[in-house]
């Protein structure tokens, strides 16, 4: 009997052990499900799985004839016959029909089937077929039942509808699905070279993603490759055998009702209820949806509440597919019903993809001036600019609205000397209008000029133009106060960047902090993380290096939160977290923090950060010890600029590493001969009197750098440039002979340095002079020394002591015995030093007779000398 004959069917062709496996561990309960849709191998898989059973396996294929209880039960008599599982002596070999009364039949079955051989297996086969009641009760009775030893697996395209949840609640029912029955990329590619295809993984994971795993959509896919010249990209379910078979299989027999909400709503990607309402004007969306879910797997749930659902990939094209033959009229209404929600609700993007296949020209301008052209400036860039290439380019020029999005794709182009020219030409055309209508548009104008601004480095205009589009926004030309709002945090960053890098450093502070605040409120993160990521630039160069760090550092977190490493926006806080590093001598990770703000650079360039990213290489070449190489970097900064790039703070910083790099290669006269260049005009701050210190300290002209160390800078100095000027003038301090003055200096670098974490200096500056002052200050103050050992300030420096590696005379002197070892050169008397101290004669001389010992003299003659030959005075 064709009904109770396990198939011979052809296998995938693919050894599937996972899958063999999976339905063993199943087995051990009463009752398998596998469900799964049309094509997804249920009866191959379990079929192929029986053949290698030893136990005896039943099978029974059932069709819709068999929704009558006696037939079915008879049916499922004759499998178990047929499989050798039923015994001469159990009570259903010799029953020649079934009895007619309920109750009979289930105690004759529950009676057959307790009798059955051990691990005798039933499969039921397209058991979604049986819809009537008291089949479906006297199954589940039946499988209530503690004495059954047969073990069921059903085979459906349905969740069967039996009441399970007490089996379920007892743990005695397992499922296999269709992501079970998925194909894994190994088992894809296995299956399709067995057509005598060769394809790239990245193929393999092509026709993966496009069928969802699905065998017969993987079947369909590589017989279409198999005939002929094409491509992977090419299959899709307006394919002739996808079309056929969904349509046979999914959609024939459906009523009519839930096939037109198949069609109408296969123009959304996601559905959810609400959306799905819109778009059919029916308010049973969520009921057709889970249904939807229910009935077959080419509906899924997306996350674990059936809020929002999806087609399968090649369901989908066959539904689009079928819209657009039946129905071609209806297509622009579904799609502008559903931009409208989208736009509702805020999903830019979806709304303008929606409007545009609407061919809803007017709407789609409105979008853009309203709501989507400042994607341009994030992450949806290349969704934006994807979706306006679709605008037919008659359109695009048809209206003021529409031309923005032309203005939008030359952006994006890079064309920004065709960008005035399309300006000018909207404004015309917009000067008509009321206020109302133009000042959206205007806004996103201005903001589009700044953003070609700020890409070539014109930071002046970009400065001025900030200040009119803030002023305009004052004026509140959006209905939407949360478009208002992200434009004026977007305004208050680019003008704050622009205050940065044209030297205007306080007002520049002023204006990151209003628009990272701004920004946060406004719920405009990349903004918020532009600006955070340019007060950390503003802090490492002009404050405080600890204050970089922590701004830096949060910035870069939240980055990475939201997957935005590599966006235009976290530029900046990379580069500020590299020279935070380089501060640190913590040169592994500074190379790190600068690849990741190279990688993000590149992917949307803009000139300022073109120049930060070539300093910050060449420091990191510097630190290395590769002048060289600094020198070529800092070359490139002055080559492929903009005649209206004008960028003066970031100039400074740059030809203060050329300075740097000067004085490594041993040429300070040309740190000086810069200065004299009409460019550079004048000192601008500490740091660059710090350089030229350094430069004549080189020269041996020691009084030339005390009166540059001595002048009041220009601008107010940060950190790194406190603390470097302080060890410079330790050096020259020194220099003059004036050991007491230069180990005070010394002192004062370091409790900044411990508290901001700065070390570069040191390693810059260190030789046997600085080391030597190091070896003074931990006789004098060992405390202080202690704690810059602990903060690794002096790791690298050059050592002073002996070479013998014995311990320097002098070494252990205590604070105080440092404090009467200044005495001891004068003509003082004990009891006077003691007086000018305030303590007694005979701790003075205590502590005298101390440091005499430990410098090695006999006499405080002699102890002046090894003082003065180890450097302690």
């Amino acid at each position: 009997m064709a009904k109770t004959a396990r198939p011979r069917m052809a296998r995938s062709g693919v050894d599937r052990p996972r899958l063999f496996q999976l339905l063993d561990q199943a087995t051990h309960k009463p009752l398998t499900v596998v469900r799964a849709g049309a094509g997804w191998g249920k009866t191959i898989l379990v079929s192929a799985w029986a053949h290698t059973r030893a136990a005896p396996v039943a099978w029974l294929t059932l069709d819709s004839g068999d929704n009558d209880p006696q037939l079915f039960w008879a049916y499922v008599i004759a499998a178990l016959r047929a499989a050798g599982a039923l015994s001469a002596d159990n009570p259903l070999s010799e029953l020649t029909s079934v009895p007619h009364d309920e109750r009979e039949r289930g105690l004759r079955m529950v009676a057959g089937l307790s009798r059955l051989p051990d691990e005798t297996v039933l499969v039921i086969d397209d058991f979604h077929l049986i819809e009537d009641r008291q089949v479906l009760d006297e199954v589940g009775a039946l499988l209530r039942h503690p004495a059954l030893s047969v073990r069921l697996v059903l085979v459906s395209r349905t969740v069967p509808a039996l009441t399970l949840h007490r089996l379920h609640a007892a743990d005695r029912v397992s499922e296999i699905r269709a992501d079970d029955l998925a194909f894994t990329t190994d088992e894809a590619a296995t299956l399709v070279s067995g057509y005598g295809l060769a394809l790239s993984p990245d193929d393999v994971t092509t026709m993966l993603n496009r069928t969802d795993g699905w065998i017969m959509g993987l079947r369909l896919g590589a017989m279409f490759l198999a005939g002929g010249a094409r491509s992977v990209a090419d299959f899709a379910g307006d394919i002739r055998g996808v079309d056929e078979y969904l349509t046979d299989e999914v959609l024939s027999g459906r009523p009519p009702r839930q096939r037109r909400f198949l069609l109408e709503t296969s123009i959304c990607e996601q559905m959810s209820a609400d959306l799905v309402n819109a778009i059919t004007r029916n308010t049973d969306g969520q009921r057709m949806l889970e249904k939807l879910e229910l009935d077959n797997d080419f509906v899924t749930r997306l996350g674990p509440q059936p809020l929002w659902f999806r087609y399968h990939h090649l369901l989908r094209d066959v539904l689009r597919h079928r819209l657009n033959l039946e129905r071609p009229a209806t297509v622009p209404k579904l799609h502008r019903r559903a931009a409208r929600w989208y736009a509702n609700r805020n999903s830019v993007i979806e709304a303008l993809s929606h409007a545009v296949r609407g061919e809803d020209w007017d709407y789609v301008g409105r979008l853009i001036t309203g709501q989507a052209g400042p994607l341009i400036l994030t992450t949806q860039r290349a969704a934006l600019v994807n979706i306006l290439r679709q605008v037919p380019r008659e359109r695009l020029t048809s209206t003021p609205e529409l031309m923005v999005g032309d203005a939008l794709l030359l952006f994006h182009s890079g064309d920004y000397d065709a960008i005035p020219v399309r300006i000018a030409r909207i404004r015309d055309m917009l000067r008509t209008r009321p206020a109302d209508t133009r000042d959206p548009a205007e806004v996103l104008l201005m903001a589009l000029q700044v953003a070609a601004h700020r890409a070539i480095g014109d930071m002046p205009a970009v400065v001025d133009l900030e200040t009119e589009l803030l002023a305009l926004l004052a004026r509140s030309p959006f209905h939407d106060g949360a478009a208002a709002a992200a434009y004026r945090a977007i305004a208050l960053n680019s003008r704050g960047l622009g205050l940065l890098w044209t030297g205007q450093v306080d007002r520049a502070a002023r204006d990151l902090r209003a628009a990272s605040a701004a920004a946060e409120a406004a719920g405009v993160e990349l903004a918020h993380i532009n600006a955070a990521g340019h007060l950390a630039l503003l802090e490492i160069l002009y404050g405080s290096a600890a204050e970089a760090a922590r701004l830096a550092a949060g910035t870069r977190e939240l980055a990475e939160r939201r997957a935005w490493r590599y966006t235009l926006q976290a530029v900046a806080a990379h580069f500020a977290q590299a020279l935070v590093h380089l501060e640190r001598n913590e040169l592994p990770a500074a190379e790190e923090a600068f690849q990741q703000g190279r990688r993000a650079h590149e992917s949307d360039p803009e000139a300022a950060q073109r120049l930060v990213m070539l300093g910050v290489q060449a420091r990191l070449a510097l630190a290395r010890g590769r002048p060289r190489q600094t020198r070529s970097l800092l070359a490139q900064a002055h080559v492929d600029r903009s005649l209206r790039m004008y960028v003066p703070a970031l100039d400074d910083w740059l030809m203060l590493l050329e300075g740097e790099a000067d004085l490594a290669v041993g040429q300070p006269e040309r740190v000086e001969q810069r200065y004299l260049q009409p460019r550079a005009g004048r000192i601008p701050g500490l740091a660059h009197q710090v350089l030229l210190a350094r430069a004549a300290l080189a020269r041996g002209d020691v009084r030339r750098a005390e009166r540059l160390l001595a002048a009041d800078p220009a601008d107010p100095a940060g950190t790194v440039a406190t603390v470097t000027a302080a060890i410079a003038g330790a050096l020259v301090a020194d220099g003059h002979g004036q050991a007491t003055r230069a180990v005070d200096l010394l002192a004062e670098a370091i409790p900044a340095a411990v508290r901001e974490g700065i070390r570069a200096p040191f390693v810059t500056m260190s030789g046997t002079r600085l080391a030597a002052l190091f070896d003074r200050l931990r006789l004098l103050d060992p405390q202080l020394a202690a704690t810059a050992t602990a903060a690794g300030i002096i790791d690298g420096l050059h050592p002073a002591g002996r070479a013998d590696g014995a311990m320097t005379p002098g070494e252990n002197l205590s604070g105080r015995e440092a404090e009467v070892l200044r005495y001891l050169p004068t003509m003082l008397t004990a009891g006077e030093i003691a007086m000018d101290l305030g303590v007694s004669v005979n701790t003075v001389r205590a502590h005298m007779r101390s440091i005499y010992r430990k410098l090695r003299a006999d006499r405080r003659s002699e102890a002046v000398a090894r003082a003065r030959e180890t450097g302690l005075l």
